[in-house]
């Protein structure tokens, strides 16, 4: 009678799994570069134009009140003070939207959350570049800044900004885009947090997991032979 046995043992290698090119993480880095020369450019663009800055009302003269209506003029001159108005009444609308960014803080809030970021970013960027273990806690720190800045800001002015839509002829149709800025303007701030938990996982979360959770175990029926004796094969 002959009976032969055999005990195969399967390791899958962590390390072979948990083997990813460095420029994954290396260009968030460079991506989030970027975004902090926005930043700082954006900081000194509010110092320097502050919340009006240059618009179309920079590079041309102001609408001016056209006065009364010439109920005695002609239908071209009737016509023109009708443009007339409609211009002085968007500008006015405009410059009281402005008047009311002004006084909402919006500027000083941005620019408090611009240096913020950028006391943040700079070592993030050093984090996700080295693929450092500490990478996920600065990605979250970054995603979080910017979540809480963008819809505080978007808090601040939506209903402002919507106001001055809805003065505008057409405009209303368009003003829920505004009233709905709270949301939307947390999805940056969410695609960092979002990457971030990814890289990290990719670069070191698999290397925390148990060995036992990549073993497979597979025993087969045993045949041993009167001659060899059992057969055991280990992998």
């Amino acid at each position: 009678m002959v009976k032969e046995s055999a005990n195969f043992v399967i390791v899958m290698d962590i390390n072979s799994i948990n083997d990813h090119s460095p420029w994954w993480a290396r260009a968030f880095a460079i991506f989030l570069g970027f975004m902090l020369l926005l930043t700082v450019a954006n900081f000194f663009y509010l110092e320097i134009f502050g919340i009006n800055g240059i618009n179309h009302y920079t590079f041309a003269d102001a609408p001016q009140d056209p006065g009364v209506y010439p109920g005695n003029g002609t239908e071209e001159e009737q016509r023109n003070y009708n443009n007339s108005l409609r211009e002085w009444e968007d500008y006015q609308s405009y410059m009281e939207m402005m008047d009311d960014l002004e006084e909402s803080y919006v500027t000083e809030i941005s620019q408090i959350f611009a240096v913020l970021t950028i006391l943040i970013g700079i070592p993030t960027i050093a984090m996700f570049w080295t693929q450092n273990e500490k990478m996920l806690h600065f990605g979250l720190a970054f995603g979080a800044i910017s979540v809480i800045g963008e819809v505080w800001k978007a808090y601040l002015s939506s209903e402002i900004v919507a106001t001055f839509m809805e003065s505008v002829p057409g405009g209303g149709d368009y003003a829920w885009i505004a009233k709905t800025s709270i949301f939307t303007s947390s999805m940056c701030g969410i695609f960092y947090i979002a990457l971030a938990i990814v890289l990290h996982n990719m670069y070191h979360n698999l290397n925390e997991m148990p060995e036992s959770g990549f073993h497979l175990k597979v025993d087969t029926p045993s045949v041993e032979r009167a001659a060899h004796g059992d057969n055991d094969i280990q992998h």
